[in-house]
């Protein structure tokens, strides 16, 4: 056999055990939560554990330092912000049969109207849909309220975990280095510098950029007297992490609540997202984050696309990381057949 196609094959057995690994990863998710959070927070983490190290103290003091202050600033913030949050959560699940009988009300006064009748049913038929999606909302809202109180236990464990992994992260490392020949593990560490490249620019710049617009929306907000500043504020800060469509649906909410009081407030609103979107979009955003995914924007289209396809927002908000890491990946894969 050639060794060109003895290369081809060797990848290939490679790539079907990866993807062998991966569904068997995917059956046994639920027992693999509390790892998979660890692995995440150890790598967000890790950088700042090694710069408080480089400062003269352990690795495991270090840690613990870092955990403490991360700790203290969660505790600020959720003595600051839950009660307003819980509240402004309570409020609108108090005014949302309000607006179920204003629609109802709406579709009543729908049908009483004399206008041709697939016109009325056209009306009332759409007027359904968004009383269904409202309540469609609420019930996602309490389901996923559920799920997350249901996996509480491996939200706890996961700092746990994270700590190990960082703490032992060289010696986890090196144990994994040792199973591959030199040259497997030289082009290993080549491909996760890369990937480690591409996701600690994605996630620094895009969480900056998120608090930022989120902390405006909910300031703007809260000054002009739109209700649910806070809430707003999350919503925005979330979506805005969804390139090109965020700044569009984390601004809906906003213009929503706002057009619900009156119709002045909803253009002030509007105006205040705009020029928020623009100061991130032609200053900061192309300061902190520029270019550094290299990925065009049709792909990174795409990928939103396909991931708001698969997995709803949560899809869209993992599209673009998962698309850069795949670009990584494909790029080596193809690098390696053609040699």
């Amino acid at each position: 056999m050639q060794p060109g196609i003895k290369r081809v094959l060797r990848y290939f057995l490679f790539f079907v055990v990866v993807a062998a690994t991966i569904c068997f990863l995917f059956l046994v998710r639920e027992v693999l939560l509390s790892f998979v959070l660890g692995a995440i927070l150890a790598y967000l983490l890790f950088r700042p554990v090694l710069y408080i190290e480089k400062k003269g103290l352990k690795r495991v003091w270090a840690i613990l330092i870092l955990y403490t202050m991360v700790l203290v600033v969660l505790v600020f913030l959720f003595y600051i912000a839950l009660p307003g949050i819980a509240r402004e959560i309570g409020e609108i699940a108090d005014i949302i049969p309000e607006y179920a009988e204003e629609i109802q009300d709406m579709v009543a006064k729908v049908n009483n109207m004399k206008m041709p009748e697939q016109i009325g049913t056209l009306l009332q038929e759409n007027i359904s849909k968004i009383e269904d999606n409202i309540y469609g909302g609420l019930e996602n809202f309490v389901g996923g309220f559920y799920i997350f109180l249901t996996r509480v236990l491996a939200i706890v464990f996961s700092p746990i975990l994270a700590f190990y992994i960082m703490n032992d992260w060289e010696k986890i490392r090196d144990r994994f280095l040792t199973t591959l020949s030199p040259g497997a593990r030289r082009e290993i560490i080549a491909i996760f510098e890369q990937i480690d490249d591409v996701l600690i620019e994605f996630f620094k710049g895009h969480l900056m950029v998120a608090v930022f617009v989120g902390a405006m929306v909910g300031l703007s907000a809260a000054v002009l007297g739109v209700h649910f500043p806070l809430v707003l504020g999350i919503l925005s800060g979330v979506t805005n992490l969804i390139p090109y469509f965020g700044a569009f649906l984390g601004g809906i909410p906003a213009v929503v609540v706002a057009l619900t009081q009156s119709f002045r407030l909803a253009v002030y609103i509007s105006i205040a997202i705009i020029i928020i979107q623009q100061i991130e979009g032609n200053i900061i955003a192309p300061k902190i984050i520029g270019n550094k995914l290299g990925m065009h924007p049709l792909l990174i289209v795409f990928s939103l696309l396909a991931g708001g396809k698969l997995m709803g927002i949560w899809g869209m908000l993992l599209a673009v990381p998962t698309a850069a890491v795949l670009k990584v990946l494909v790029g080596w894969a193809y690098l390696k057949i053609v040699e």
